[in-house]
């Protein structure tokens, strides 16, 4: 239960469980001294927590302190550890002495909960500057592990310095650990030909990372991909034999292709040398003896090359075979396996035997997911994480209420069925399009939600904190963001699917572009129920785009509307960075951009109803920028948003996502001449 006066004069993230605050301040001096106990100090042997204290106090209050582990008692600033309380718990006390000077003492029961009290002062003085709130805090989590999972192989690699700077955002907000999707995108011996280009990251930039999260208290749990999701590594000369469908592996590069297909095939011998050999590469490098083998989505397995025998034993067991052998390997080397859970709970044979072998990782990514699965999984007494999602893949601004609502139901459910923790995921699908800086109000909320075991402060209060501590503004920014992304008309997702229809292969007897059946299908079951016209069905790529145009057609056609919101929403939000400074400023200007972009997408969709006969001829608003207009635009905002890619990730996958881009442009331009 919290327990606040003057609660919303006091944005904290997450909102701590119990805060009593009388409204008065305490002013803390220009010069003065952070000290640590005996029992602090040996939590904090390398000074780092004292550190980020006087960093925060210089940058946001302008003050000088220094750090003492002497004449503790004299110290305004005072850090201890108290044997008495609850592991990971801790006690913040801000009082007010008789000329107004304050005094601080963060007490945690362990080093996690010092590290804890430590995290919600810094935010007091993000916030308030020297004059803090007089408050009284005690706190710790309902979830044990509260980690961040981002994909670094479908789309960005991000630069060292951005991990470096996630890791400090994950600190401040209480998270304990931290995942890296990798499928190619690390330099593995013997997979230089998947891994080529992409920017792949290096052992030194591991062993560097790994180092920074030991000092932020953070987990840096090695994650790879074991079984499905091997598209690269089966693109490969070398290893392009052992997939289920090894006839695939010279088919035209897809970013939808990419996410469907390529499982191992696990009655090759060699494909789990493979899983091995990247597991003996990649673990040594990590501080963690935990190690997520991924092995979610393996749509392939027994439908290739594998068939005959997953006739006579059935997929699961195949599934659970494979699993209970590499899970094995990593336990003889004194690591705890970690898997998702997806397959493993819709086959009870595969649950039975992998249940007691990994840490069981349950995704589920819709609004109003059930608690059925987690209920499902704990019945087996499974170690599980609830694993919900910041929900910005294939979108150029985030789904802030989809998020909302996926986070904080599955942090209830698991806070209800006693999992180990919360690990909220970040994906990058289509090459991960959208800014990192997009993924913030998800990252905030699963802090919230993970540390509260759900939402019971609220959205509306969790979003007025994000604005006051993550963007520096008195509110509003959330809602920008919420109200901008609403305004999508023709999404990133809708522009790959239209565009990936036709297969980059040319049929010469026909003189025409080959349609991409697999993709065909694919837009077939994101289009819902069964269409009218199927796309599957299509007799060319043309006939196939129009089907899948006039499926979401009417919210394509209301792009005036659509565009005058956004410009208003663009004019708030240009208000709203008149008082952002430094870093929050870059934030608003990614919005921004991100605005831009939408607008431009809208417009290039709108054209292309045109150019299939679907629609009318105006927008309604007599608004409509002409075809040569619209692809200057996409361009424009192509070359800004590569640049702005730059300033955070290596080049990785640029060249997939602005060739989307560019011939989204092309294919506008080709929207002024006749069919």
């Amino acid at each position: 239960m919290t327990l606040a006066m003057n609660h919303t004069d006091i944005p904290l993230i997450p909102t701590p469980r119990l805060m009593r605050a009388d409204g008065s301040t305490a002013v803390l001096a220009a010069i003065g001294r952070i000290g640590e106990g005996a029992s602090a100090a040996a939590c904090d042997a390398s000074g780092h927590l004292m550190r980020l204290i006087r960093r925060d106090l210089e940058t946001y209050a302008g003050l000088r302190w220094r750090s003492d582990r002497g004449g503790v008692g004299r110290c305004g600033i005072r850090l201890d550890i108290d044997d008495a309380m609850a592991d990971r718990s801790y006690r913040l006390d801000v009082a007010r002495h008789a000329d107004g000077s304050a005094s601080v003492h963060i007490t945690g029961g362990d080093s996690d909960g010092l590290r804890y009290g430590v995290q919600t002062f810094r935010q007091l003085v993000r916030h308030s500057g020297p004059a803090i709130p007089v408050v009284r805090i005690e706190d710790a989590p309902v979830l044990p592990v509260r980690g961040y999972y981002l994909d670094v192989t479908r789309g960005r690699v991000p630069t060292l310095a951005s991990l470096k700077a996630l890791v400090d955002t994950l600190e401040l907000y209480k998270y304990n650990q931290l995942q890296l999707y990798v499928e190619h995108a690390f330099r593995f011996d013997g997979l230089s030909q998947a891994w080529r280009g992409t920017g792949a990251l290096e052992a030194d930039d591991i062993l560097e990372l790994d180092e920074c999260c030991a000092k932020a208290g953070i987990e840096l749990v090695p994650s790879i991909s074991t079984f499905g999701h091997q598209y690269m590594a089966l693109r490969t000369d070398r290893y392009a034999g052992l997939g289920e469908f090894p006839e695939q592996a010279g088919r035209p590069f897809s970013l939808i292709e990419r996410m469907e297909h390529h499982t191992l095939n696990p009655l090759a011998d060699e494909s789990l040398t493979l899983a091995k050999r990247l597991i003996d590469q990649y673990a040594p490098l990590f501080r963690s003896r935990t190690f997520n083998i991924c092995a979610d989505e393996t749509f392939d397995l027994g439908k290739g090359r594998s068939a005959e025998q997953t006739q006579t034993v059935g997929v699961g067991t195949l599934y659970a075979g494979y699993l209970t052998e590499l899970c094995s390997y990593l336990e003889e080397r004194g690591l705890q396996p970690m898997m998702w859970a997806d397959i493993a709970v819709g086959h009870p044979e595969a649950l039975e035997r992998l249940r007691d072998k990994a840490i069981l990782l349950n995704w589920q990514y819709k609004p109003d997911v059930d608690e059925s699965r987690t209920a499902l999984v704990a019945s087996t007494g499974a170690v599980q994480y609830v694993c919900p999602a910041v929900h910005c893949w294939n979108a150029l601004l985030p789904r802030i209420d989809t998020a909302w609502e996926n986070i904080s139901r599955m942090a209830a459910y698991g806070a209800a069925h006693r999992a180990e923790g919360i690990l909220v995921t970040d994906w990058g699908d289509y090459g991960h399009v959208n800014d990192p800086a997009m993924s913030l109000p998800g990252l905030c909320y699963g802090a919230q939600c993970g540390w509260n075991g759900g939402g019971e402060c609220g959205q509306t209060a969790t979003d007025r904190a994000i604005d006051r501590l993550a963007y520096g503004v008195a509110g509003g920014f959330v809602d920008v963001l919420r109200q901008a992304s609403a305004c999508t008309a023709f999404s990133w997702d809708d522009a790959v699917r239209y565009l990936e229809l036709d297969m980059h292969a040319y049929d010469r007897a026909c003189h025409q572009p080959v349609l991409n059946g697999d993709v065909a299908a694919f837009c077939d079951v994101c289009i819902g129920p069964e269409p009218a016209e199927r796309v599957a069905e299509a007799a060319d790529v043309r006939q196939a785009r129009s089907r899948l145009l006039a499926a979401f057609a009417a919210r394509i056609g209301d792009v005036g509307t659509r565009d005058m919101e956004l410009m208003s929403i663009r004019e708030r939000l240009a208000r709203l960075l008149g008082g952002m400074r430094g870093d929050r400023a870059r934030l608003g200007g990614s919005a921004m951009l991100a605005i831009e972009g939408v607008a431009a997408m809208n417009w290039a969709g709108w054209h292309l109803l045109r150019m299939h006969g679907i629609g009318g001829d105006t927008d309604g608003e007599g608004r409509a920028p002409s075809a040569e207009e619209t692809a200057y635009r996409l361009e424009e905002w192509g070359e800004a948003m590569a640049d702005a890619w730059r300033e955070s990730s290596r080049e990785s996958e640029l060249r997939h996502v602005t060739d989307v881009v560019w011939a989204l442009a092309d294919e506008v331009r080709r929207s002024q001449v006749p069919a």
